[in-house]
């Protein structure tokens, strides 16, 4: 499962959504329900909430204060901006593994080679997915045929890796 914390008009929620239903996911949120093909499912949480997980993937696209005193079980990975201090801390605090996304060396996932129609993902270290399978540092090249920002690729291509999906068209 994967969980989107956000705010209810983030631009970014909207595209990641898009994305990942594009590739399979299915969808719930408070004000809509919509099946894929069962691939894993996701999520959208506009406040803290009780997470009763054995394992999941936690998305943070605000850096909001209203997620502070968020806890997450273990088993969970957490995903954010390089930026964003409050998922950082929160992750921190609960002892959840990291993929940081941004444009910097020191990021899980970075973009390079960028174009209107294609971009390549990296992966810049080695990471566990969600069944316990180790997903090794590489290149993907992503065909994209819309103009999405940069964090919801990269969130985007994180979420697919951790899921058991190579990323490839968006």
């Amino acid at each position: 499962m994967v969980i989107l914390f956000s705010g209810r008009k983030s631009a970014t929620e909207r595209e990641l959504i898009k994305i990942l239903t594009g590739c399979g996911a299915s969808y719930i949120s408070d004000k809509a329900v919509s099946t894929g093909n069962g691939i894993f499912t996701i999520v959208s949480e506009y406040k803290k909430t009780d997470l009763n997980l054995e394992n999941g993937v936690a998305v943070f696209l605000d850096d909001t204060e209203r997620f502070s005193g968020q806890s997450f079980p273990n088993g969970m990975i957490g995903i954010c901006e390089d930026t964003n201090k409050t998922a950082l801390s929160l992750f921190k605090e609960n002892n959840i593994p990291v993929i940081s996304c941004g444009m910097g060396s020191k990021n899980t996932v970075t973009l390079s080679s960028l174009n209107s129609s294609s971009l390549l993902a990296s992966l810049q270290r080695t990471v566990t997915d969600c069944k316990g399978n180790d997903i090794f540092p590489g290149e993907f090249k992503i065909k994209l045929s819309e103009d999405y920002t940069p964090f919801a690729v990269m969130a985007a291509a994180a979420v697919l890796l951790l899921n058991g999906i190579t990323p490839e068209t968006f």
